[in-house]
C-alpha cells in the first residue's frame, strides 16, 4: 500500500481534539485498561503457570450464557470508558470510528482530444535552429482518464483485509512457535458443544469492540492528542503493544506475536482513519476459532487454513490495485502538468511581439529530435511501474 502519513486527530474536516499532556493521556488510557483487562491479565498469568486451569467448558445453555456475559460485561466497561474520556476532549464516537466517505472525483484532464497544433516548429527569423520542447501529442495518443476514486466499500474492504492479515500474522507466529518449541500454549479449553456457535459470536464482537476501542482507538487518539504525531508516533505503537501483550501471556513466548497484529491495526486506523473494519476482522478471527474448536480437527484446521489463503489473496489484490492507483495518479498529474507548460509557451512564442526577441523555451525533452525517437507511453522524466 502507499504509505503516507497519516492524518492526526481525525478525519479531514472533523474538529480537532483538545490538546492534552502525555501524563494525562496515559492516564485516561490506564483509568479504562485497568477495570476492563486487570481480571485477564491475572487469568493469563495463572493460565501460563498451570494451563488446567482454563478447563472452563462450555456445555450447555447456562455456561454459555456465563460466557457471553462476561465478555458482554467486560467489553461495556471499555466502550463506557473510551467514550467518557473522548468526550471530555471534544471526540465523539462516530468521530472514534470514523465515516467512510464519497471521494471527491478527478476533474477531467485539461485538454482533451482533438489535440490543438503544436507550436510551429520552423527556425524563426531565419535562425538555424527549431525551438525544441515536449508537446503532448509526443508521448500521448489520447489524455489519460481520470484516476479512479474508489467509494465506501472499497474503503472498508481495504482496511479490513490489512487488518486481518495483521491477525493471521498473529496466528502464524504462534503456529510456529508450537512447531519449533512442541510447547503447547495455555489456551483455555472451552469444549466442543454446539452452543459455542452463539456464544462466540457475541464473544467475538465483544472482544473485538473492547480491545480495539482501548487498545487501537482511545490509544491513538488520546496519544495523537497529546503532540505524538510524525517522528513522534513511535511512542503509540510502543504503548498500545505493552497494553495488548499482558492478556495474551497465556501464549507464552508465542504471545510476542500479538506486535504484528498490533502495529498493522494501528498503522491501518492511522492511515485511514477507521475503527469497524479493525474490530470486525479481529471479531471474525475469533469467531473462526471457535468455529473451528466446535469442528473435528481436520475440518477446523482447514477453516484457518481457507481464512489465511482467502486473505492472502486478497491482500495481494488490495496491494495491485493500490499500486495502479498510485501510478495512474502520477502520470495523470504529470499529464496535466505537462499540457499546461506546453500551452503556455505556445501562446508566449506567438505572442513574441518583434523580430530578434530571443524565442521563449518550451519545456526540455530529453531526446534531441523528438518526432526521430520512437513515442513513450510516458511522459519524459517519468519512472512509473
Amino acid at each position: 500500500m502507499v504509505i503516507e502519513e497519516p492524518i492526526a486527530g481525525g478525519q479531514p474536516g472533523s474538529p480537532a481534539p483538545n490538546r492534552i499532556s502525555l501524563r494525562r493521556a496515559l492516564g485516561e488510557i490506564l483509568a479504562v485498561y485497568v477495570p476492563s483487562f486487570g481480571l485477564g491479565i491475572l487469568s493469563a498469568l495463572l493460565l501460563l503457570h498451570n494451563p488446567n486451569l482454563g478447563d472452563d467448558q462450555v456445555t450447555g445453555p447456562v455456561t454459555a450464557l456465563e460466557e457471553m456475559l462476561q465478555y458482554v460485561m467486560q467489553a461495556s466497561v471499555t466502550i463506557f470508558g473510551v467514550a467518557f474520556f473522548c468526550l471530555q476532549r471534544g471526540v465523539r464516537l462516530p468521530q472514534l470510528f470514523g465515516k467512510l466517505v464519497e471521494p471527491q472525483q478527478y476533474p477531467a484532464a485539461a485538454y482533451g482530444m482533438p489535440y490543438p497544433p503544436p507550436p510551429n516548429l520552423v527556425a524563426p527569423y531565419g535562425t538555424d535552429t527549431a525551438p525544441g520542447g515536449y508537446w503532448p501529442g509526443y508521448a500521448y495518443y489520447m489524455p489519460p482518464p481520470p484516476p479512479t476514486q474508489r467509494g465506501r466499500s472499497w474503503q472498508f474492504s481495504r482496511a479490513y483485509f490489512v487488518s486481518m492479515a495483521g491477525v493471521l500474522g498473529f496466528l502464524l507466529a504462534v503456529i510456529i512457535y508450537t512447531a519449533v518449541t512442541h510447547y503447547q500454549t495455555g489456551a483455555p479449553s472451552e469444549g466442543t458443544s454446539l452452543y459455542l456457535i452463539p456464544t462466540g459470536v457475541v464473544v467475538a464482537l465483544a472482544a473485538g469492540f473492547g480491545e480495539e476501542m482501548l487498545v487501537t482507538g482511545l490509544t491513538v487518539n488520546a496519544l495523537e492528542s497529546a503532540g505524538f504525531v510524525g517522528k513522534r508516533s513511535w511512542l503509540i505503537y510502543v504503548v498500545a503493544i505493552c497494553l495488548r501483550i499482558p492478556f495474551h501471556l497465556y501464549y507464552g513466548w508465542a504471545s510476542l506475536g500479538v506486535i504484528i497484529f498490533t502495529v498493522v491495526n494501528i498503522w491501518v486506523y492511522r492511515r485511514w482513519r477507521l475503527l469497524w473494519p479493525i474490530v470486525l476482522a479481529h471479531a471474525t478471527y475469533d469467531f473462526v476459532e471457535y468455529l473451528a474448536s466446535v469442528a473435528p480437527a481436520a475440518i477446523g484446521g482447514l477453516l484457518i487454513l481457507s481464512l489465511g489463503l482467502a486473505t492472502l489473496t486478497m491482500v495481494i489484490i488490495v496491494l495491485c490495485i493500490e499500486l495502479s492507483d498510485r501510478g495512474a495518479r502520477r502520470r495523470y498529474v504529470q499529464y496535466t502538468a505537462a499540457t499546461e507548460a506546453a500551452y503556455a509557451a505556445q501562446l508566449a512564442y506567438a505572442a513574441q511581439p518583434a523580430m530578434g526577441s530571443p524565442a521563449p523555451q518550451l519545456p526540455p525533452t530529453p531526446y534531441d529530435d523528438p518526432l526521430a525517437q520512437p513515442m513513450s507511453e510516458d511522459p519524459p522524466g517519468f519512472s512509473g511501474p
